[in-house]
C-alpha cells in the first residue's frame, strides 16, 4: 500500500509540475500569436485527446515530462509565407526568448504560491535543543559537554544566522553540505538568559561523500526528543505484529516481566530475532497478555528482529514548540524569499556536484522523487505541498541550465543570435543538442542506478 501511495503521490506532484510548465510555454507563444499543434503531458502514443482553439490536448502514459509543439519550431514543416506570423521561428528573438523562459517562470510562480500558501495556514515548529554529546566527537572537542546535558544546550545560530526551530537549523547546515572549514554554532543552557557561548566544529568535505546525510549525528549531537512510551503508532502489514494480534493504539507494559519505554523495547526486540518474547499490553484499559517472535533480518551484517511497528508520535511540551504565523503579505514574502533560497541551494549544490564535493550518490532519478513524495504525503499536508514547491523550483532551475536540448540552451542559443545578429549555424545547434542529449542520458542512467541501488 506505501508503495501505491508513493507512486500515486508521485505522478499527483509530476502531473502539477508539467502541466505549469508547459503551460507558461503555450500560454506565452499564443499571447506572441504562434500557432500550437500540441500540448502533451506525458511522453508516448496519447491515450486521451481533445481539440481546443486549433490545438490538440494530450495525455500520454509515460508521466516524466511534456511538451508543447509549436508550428515552425522543427526544420521539417515548409512554411508559406502568409503563414510566417503563426510560425515560432518567424517570430522576433525576444519573443522566442520570452516563450522559452516562460516554462521555469511558471514553476518559479508556481512554488512561491504554495510556499506561501503553507506559510499562510501556520507553522509548528520545535526549539533546537541538543540533548546529548558523544564523547571525542567534534562537538565535543569544540568545547561542548559530553554525556546527557541537564539542562539542555539550545542552538541560537548558526555561522551567524540566528535559529529559532530546527528546521531553521537544517536549511543552515545543509548549505555547508560537502564543504570543509568549521561550522559556527552559538550555544546557550536552555533556560538560561546568558549571553550564547560561540564554538566552531572543523569539518572536511562534510557529509559530501554520503547518499543519506546525518549533519548532527556526524558531529556528534543527539538533539532533544520528549521521552517515547511503548505505544504503537501503526502496525505494518504482513508483519510478526499484526499476525500476533497487536494493534495500533497498544501500549507495551512489559515484556518477559520487565517494564519498559519505547527505546528499551525496541533494543529488547532487536537484541532476540527468533525468540519467543512474552508480552503484556493494555488495551483500551484492560490488560492483556500475548506472545511474540521476532523476525530475523539482516541489517549491515548483522541480524537483528524486527515485529513491524511504529511508534506513536511521542508529545512535545508546550514551552518546546514555536508557533509560527505570517500575515498575508508577510507570507507573500516569505514565500518568495523561500523559492529565492531554495533556487540558490540548488544551483549550489549542482556546482558542488560537478567539483566533487558532493558524491554522485545524491543523485536522484523517478524512484527517488516517488519515495520522498510518499514520505512527505505521510507527514501531513503541509510537508507535502513544501516538498511540491522545492520540486517546482528544481524544475525551474534545471531547466534554466545552458543546456542544449533544456529550455535553457535554447536560451543560449538566442543570445548568440541577439549578440551576432544571426541565427547560431543549424549545424552546430544539431551537434550542441546531440551532445546535450548524450550527457542528459548518462545522468539518467546514473540517477536510476543510484535510485535502484537504495532499494
Amino acid at each position: 500500500m506505501q508503495v501505491i501511495n508513493a507512486i500515486c503521490f508521485a505522478i499527483i506532484a509530476l502531473f502539477i509540475l508539467v502541466t505549469v510548465h508547459e503551460f507558461g510555454h503555450y500560454w506565452v507563444a499564443r499571447k506572441c500569436g504562434v500557432r500550437v499543434h500540441r500540448f502533451s503531458i506525458g511522453f508516448g502514443k496519447p491515450f486521451f485527446k481533445f481539440n481546443w482553439d486549433n490545438t490538440e490536448f494530450a495525455l500520454a502514459p509515460i508521466p516524466l515530462g511534456g511538451y508543447v509543439k509549436m508550428f515552425g519550431e522543427g526544420q521539417e514543416e515548409e512554411i508559406q509565407p502568409d503563414q510566417e506570423q503563426y510560425s515560432f521561428s518567424h517570430k522576433s528573438v525576444w519573443q522566442r526568448i520570452a516563450i522559452v523562459i516562460a516554462g521555469p517562470l511558471a514553476n518559479f510562480i508556481l512554488a512561491a504560491l504554495v510556499y506561501w500558501m503553507v506559510f499562510l495556514g501556520g507553522m509548528t515548529g520545535y526549539l533546537p535543543l541538543i540533548q546529548s554529546i558523544e564523547e571525542d566527537s567534534p562537538a565535543h572537542q569544540a568545547g561542548l559537554e559530553a554525556g546527557t546535558i541537564d539542562p539542555a544546550y539550545e542552538i541560537l545560530s548558526i555561522d551567524g544566522s540566528a535559529v529559532d526551530t530546527w528546521r531553521e537549523a537544517f536549511d543552515q547546515m545543509i548549505r555547508r553540505i560537502g564543504e570543509s572549514g568549521a561550522l559556527q554554532f552559538e550555544v546557550r543552557r536552555y533556560g538560561s538568559n546568558s549571553s550564547g557561548q560561540e564554538i566552531l566544529v572543523p569539518i572536511e568535505q562534510w557529509q559530501g561523500d554520503t547518499e543519506a546525510p546525518d549533519f548532527l549525528g556526524s558531529l556528534g549531537i543527539q538533539p532533544y526528543s520528549p521521552p517515547l512510551e511503548a505505544i504503537f503508532g501503526e502496525i505494518q502489514p504482513d508483519g510478526a505484529a499484526e499476525r500476533a494480534g497487536f494493534q495500533a493504539g497498544d501500549e507495551v507494559v512489559s515484556v518477559d516481566g520487565l517494564s519498559v519505554d519505547w527505546r528499551a523495547w525496541r533494543d529488547y526486540v532487536s537484541e532476540r530475532p527468533g525468540m519467543e518474547l512474552q508480552v503484556l499490553l493494555r488495551r483500551d484499559g484492560q490488560l492483556l497478555e500475548s506472545q511474540i517472535t521476532p523476525e530475523p533480518t539482516e541489517v549491515d551484517g548483522e541480524t537483528i528482529g524486527r515485529i513491524g511497528v511504529i511508534a506513536a508520535p511521542a508529545e512535545w511540551p508546550e514551552d518546546l514548540k514555536r508557533e509560527i504565523s505570517f500575515s498575508i503579505v508577510g507570507a507573500l514574502k516569505q514565500g518568495l524569499d523561500q523559492t529565492g533560497a531554495t533556487s540558490v541551494l540548488i544551483l549550489d549544490s549542482l556546482g558542488k556536484l560537478i567539483t566533487g564535493q558532493i558524491s554522485t550518490k545524491n543523485l536522484g532519478g523517478p524512484i527517488s522523487i516517488a519515495r520522498y513524495a510518499g514520505a512527505s504525503a505521510d507527514a501531513g499536508w503541509q510537508s507535502f505541498f513544501m516538498f511540491l514547491a522545492g520540486l517546482s523550483v528544481m524544475l525551474g532551475v534545471v531547466n534554466l541550465l545552458p543546456i542544449p536540448v533544456l529550455d535553457g540552451g535554447h536560451l543560449v542559443f538566442y543570445l548568440i543570435e541577439l549578440t551576432k545578429g544571426s541565427p547560431l549555424n543549424e549545424r552546430v545547434q544539431g551537434v550542441a543538442i546531440q551532445v546535450g542529449m548524450t550527457a542528459l542520458f548518462f545522468v539518467m542512467i546514473l540517477a536510476l542506478y543510484n535510485d535502484f541501488g537504495r532499494l
